[in-house]
């Protein structure tokens, strides 16, 4: 067997889960990945409108919170166009 690239799983860009948005009509748009080698995780969310937006946070805050089971402090993302 040949030698496996090394690799590392890359941030999940919000202007992919606009460009998802967009492309299928949705307006809020979470996106979780999973690298089942390193065990990391990334969550992105997105919604068109600012309620949205905040809606599609509040949804990858509780998913982080309650599926994922990450800490606390990281479950609190407040997206930039609200603060």
């Amino acid at each position: 067997m040949g030698k496996e690239k090394s690799r590392s799983m890359k941030r999940i860009p919000i202007k992919a889960a606009k460009d998802i948005a967009e492309k299928y009509d949705g307006s809020i748009v979470c996106i979780v990945a999973w690298d089942g080698k390193t065990g990391k995780q990334h969550v992105t969310t997105f919604g068109v409108s600012k309620q949205e937006c905040e809606w599609a946070a509040l949804l990858g805050n509780s998913i982080k919170r309650e599926v994922l089971k990450w800490p606390e402090e990281q479950c609190n993302a407040i997206p930039a166009r609200i603060k």
